[in-house]
């Protein structure tokens, strides 16, 4: 039954994020950089504290302060989620001029603080606001960034014959899906593929659908695979990832 299941509510998520999608159409807002997503999650948290105590006209008249070289690291953080969280041309400019040339530890955060802002505008003078999503990865326009691995069927290294049809078969199936591939590195016995793919897409299929094509000239790629929008993973953890798998499927 898990397999069922599990199947279940990849399918809901998938409509539910085309339903989303179609609802929001022209409306919707892809945070492009690749920021990580522990960051992320703790500018949300400090923004969310932020809105809580915070006095409109004593942080607009002290904006400029955020290009005084001696204002602290925490206080230059804390004044870019304030200026983000208020609803003003002038804030936003401080921000997106701050942004450009930021002081190295804040340069993820002055992102954040200048996509919130961004959007926090736009719902203000569209009267509506957009659908934000943000991944650990980033994206472009509309489309999602993913980090895709396929490996051999029996873990061998890939011949030159193999990677070819690798390569040439996501490439198809990328332009099909209207999607973009931005790198392929062909790796032993494992290839990684990043590249853009729009929000709607149903993964599973695309991937699913890709591998036979390359499975009907040989049968060489293990029908499973790992796709995340989090990370890009490092070799290590790939090949961690793999064993692991291949041991699941070893008889007990």
């Amino acid at each position: 039954m898990e397999p069922l299941k599990k199947h279940m509510r990849d399918s809901r998520a998938y409509h539910k994020m085309k339903d989303l999608v179609g609802k929001y159409a022209g409306n919707i807002s892809v945070l492009e950089e690749e920021i990580d997503i522990e960051l992320q999650m703790q500018y949300f948290k400090e923004s969310k504290q932020c809105k809580r105590e915070i006095n409109r006209t004593e942080v607009l008249d002290n904006k400029d302060v955020l290009f005084d070289e001696k204002l602290s690291y925490e206080a230059k953080r804390t004044l870019l989620c304030q200026l983000a969280s208020i609803d003003d041309v002038s804030a936003y400019r401080s921000i997106e001029k701050y942004a450009l040339k930021p002081d190295s530890s804040l340069e993820e955060w002055s992102k954040l603080a200048f996509q919130e802002s961004k959007m926090l505008l736009q719902s203000t003078f569209l009267d509506k606001a957009p659908l934000f999503i943000s991944t650990g990865l980033g994206g472009k326009g509309t489309n999602l960034r993913y980090f895709i691995v396929v490996s051999s069927v029996d873990y061998k290294p890939f011949t030159e014959v193999q990677k070819g049809v690798v390569q040439s078969e996501f490439e198809f199936g990328f332009k099909k899906a209207k999607a973009e591939i931005e790198e392929i590195q062909h790796c032993s016995f494992f290839t990684t593929i990043t590249g853009l793919i729009p929000i709607e897409t149903g993964l599973k299929d695309l991937f699913r659908g890709i591998i036979m094509s390359c499975n009907e000239l040989g049968g060489f790629l293990n029908t499973s695979f790992l796709v995340t929008n989090v990370k890009k993973l490092s070799h290590d953890e790939i090949e961690k990832s793999i064993e692991k798998e291949r041991l699941s499927k070893l008889p007990k």
